[in-house]
């Protein structure tokens, strides 16, 4: 909706004017309103403005008045308006009669008009106009409804779209995703290095940035542009824009409790009860979860203080390395943090390379999360249901295990995890009594010199006798791990690859791993 001359003057915003030319054009229409008091005024003429004048810059200099009419006239000016009496008492004739060649309005005021209060009643009407073609409570009322029926930041900035004039930019500061109405937008957000909080003008064009806040927490980062001469409207919108974006962080909250019950009703006893593994695929259907099997569980232990404070961002960093490491969408994957542990349900597409991946997966949590990682557990390929709930309890017992004896292991194996739930049901002093008898001449030297053979001749074999793989993992440098299998190998063992003559030693090194702490 716009404003015209004739609008103004029906709805009584002039007092006792008197119309001298351009009769036939008062329907021109009005988007802004200028009051010119400075001799160089013409540069700064915009189109379709409402000038008002006392002529104080002119007076009697009818020349200026004649170029001045051509400058509004050529730069479309919606009309002019001049308060006479004050510094020019007649519209000379000369004037009058080129305006109306233009058929260009000029309108007169008495002297009692007060340029002030008409310039700010003038903008009223125009504000009002802008809003009135703003329908923000329909607007308002239509984007809830969508919102609720679906809370994410893709459908907001869908339905921002439908907003003329405006251009939105919506930042998730837990994952880094952004969202935004245009390409354009985008551009200025890469390429400017607007501070979080702040209000811009750039090319023209306003910029507001700000950072929607909930519960003491920062979670989305919203900039809004719009041209300079609109910026009466962007506030309205932000308002509306930032109580949407709160209610679709609620809502993700919410879903998110209702998701965990769900995972932890998975892991630890619904699936023993389902007959088949379509039930579980359409039970994940309810939270979007594209779960198929063979699938995978891991188990990670990361410090509890560093959960608490950093949740949403662990989250969203072990999602995206599970995402590029085993090569999953985010739907296929769910975590879930149960017993201060994080736990991870991802679908398993390359069996052969699992372990491998797993390795790899293991050493990037454990670079990125540095002082904050202990350790992690993690299962062989589930095939079936029913399988989850024993699964999930073998991962939790060998991560709480290993934390109470102090293991030094970083990355646990489920077949490590079943091994160790059979022995655990034998007689421990025992098994020790066995694992020190093959190991024996291992201790002697290790108590005697302080060399950590047992841990450094385990990990060598739980590497395939890769001795660069094993010295990454023992954190040491390549020469220092070919000096302790030199050790080992004087004191009688073997360091090649040669499985028959390294199981009873490997299953005495675990033996002693796993309860040497027990006694």
């Amino acid at each position: 909706m716009y404003i015209t001359i004739k609008d103004l003057i029906d709805r009584n915003i002039f007092d006792k004017i008197e119309i001298h030319s351009g009769a036939t054009q008062l329907n021109r229409v009005v988007k802004s309103v200028s009051i010119m008091e400075t001799p160089d005024f013409d540069k700064y003429i915009l189109e379709k403005t409402l000038v008002l004048t006392t002529l104080y810059p002119i007076k009697n200099d009818v020349d200026r008045f004649l170029l001045l009419l051509d400058s509004l006239h050529q730069k479309q000016a919606s009309g002019l308006i001049i308060k006479i009496k004050r510094y020019i008492d007649v519209i000379p004739a000369v004037i009058i009669e080129k305006a109306k060649h233009l058929d260009f309005p000029i309108i007169t005021l008495e002297y009692d008009a007060n340029l002030s209060l008409l310039f700010d009643s003038i903008i009223a009407e125009l504000h009002y106009a802008q809003y009135s073609t703003h329908n923000f409570n329909a607007w308002y009322s239509t984007i809830l409804h969508e919102i609720v029926d679906k809370p994410s930041t893709k459908s907001l900035i869908q339905a921002i779209k439908s907003i003329p004039d405006i251009e939105v930019l919506i930042v998730n500061l837990i994952n880094g995703k952004i969202h935004t109405t245009s390409d354009r937008i985008q551009t200025i957000y890469d390429e400017h290095p607007l501070a979080q909080s702040s209000y811009h003008v750039l090319d023209e064009q306003l910029i507001i940035n700000e950072v929607v806040t909930y519960e003491n927490v920062d979670v989305y980062r919203l900039m809004v542009m719009t041209s300079y001469e609109q910026r009466h409207i962007i506030y309205n919108y932000i308002e509306i824009i930032k109580l949407m974006i709160i209610l679709i962080y609620q809502k993700k909250q919410e879903n998110a409790l209702k998701q965990n019950q769900f995972l932890i009703d998975f892991v630890t006893n619904m699936t023993a009860n389902y007959q088949s593994n379509t039930e579980v695929t359409e039970a994940g259907k309810i939270f979007n979860w594209s779960i198929a099997f063979p699938i995978m569980l891991m188990m990670i232990d990361i410090k509890e203080n560093v959960i608490r404070a950093h949740q949403p961002m662990i989250f969203s960093q072990i999602k995206h390395e599970i995402v590029n490491t085993c090569h999953i969408h985010e739907s296929e994957l769910r975590l879930i943090i149960l017993n201060h542990h994080v736990l991870i349900i991802a679908n398993l597409k390359d069996t052969q390379n699992y372990k491998t991946m797993m390795i790899t997966l293991h050493n990037h949590l454990k670079t990125h999360f540095q002082d904050a990682f202990v350790r992690a557990a993690y299962s062989t390929p589930i095939y079936e249901a029913r399988e989850i709930p024993s699964t999930y309890t073998s991962l939790f017992e060998s991560l709480n295990h290993a934390a109470k004896n102090h293991l030094s292991n970083t990355l646990i194996h489920d077949h490590h995890v079943r091994m160790v739930n059979v022995l655990k049901k034998l007689d421990t002093p025992t098994l020790l009594d066995y694992a020190r008898s093959i190991l024996k001449p291992l201790i002697a030297y290790e108590e005697k010199h302080d060399l950590p053979l047992l841990n450094t001749y385990y990990h060598y074999i739980e590497c395939q006798f890769n001795a660069k793989e094993a010295a990454q993992k023992l954190f040491i440098h390549y020469n220092s791990l070919r000096y302790r299998l030199n050790v080992i190998e004087s004191c009688g063992y073997p360091i090649f690859n040669d499985k028959e003559s390294h199981f009873e030693v490997y299953f005495a090194l675990t033996i002693y791993t796993y309860f040497s702490h027990q006694i």
